[in-house]
């Protein structure tokens, strides 16, 4: 698939697909977790908090695995490995929260559920060195 292929499965709008986030826990065991995120082109963005499991397994060990699946008929999916890196405390981060939070909810929800999480302050890039993909599932 084109990179323009995989942006299209991972940028669906309706309904927005959610991403899968695999980090691994201090004795190797797989930890996985359901996000929410946005995606650039070049890296998936997760808000989250900075004391959550996974985000701890990241400051132990960067790398990480990241799919999003289509839920409908053909069943597109996208999964990349690659490292992650973890946004510093006091770094401005409200345009990605806004950004991944428009994905999911109407925008006049948006303030209202950003305001719910003041202590999520946190974003996590998930840096791919490789992505499979492909349109259909089998």
């Amino acid at each position: 698939m084109t990179p323009g292929d995989v942006g299209a499965i991972l940028d669906q709008a309706s309904p927005p697909l959610l991403g899968v986030i695999a980090t691994l826990r201090a004795d190797g065991s797989p930890h996985a977790v359901p996000v929410w995120y946005g995606w650039d082109g070049h890296s998936v963005s997760i808000w989250t908090g900075h004391d959550r499991a996974w985000v701890r397994n990241l400051r132990q060990d960067p790398r990480v695995a990241f799919t999003a699946q289509q839920t409908q008929p053909p069943y597109g999916a996208v999964v990349m490995r690659g490292h992650a890196d973890i946004s510093l405390p006091g770094a401005d981060v409200n345009g990605d929260i806004r950004r991944i939070t428009r994905r999911y909810l109407p925008e006049r929800e948006c303030d209202a559920y950003i305001a719910a999480w003041p202590k999520l302050r946190t974003i996590v890039r998930v840096h791919p060195a490789t992505i499979r993909a492909w349109d259909r599932g089998y």
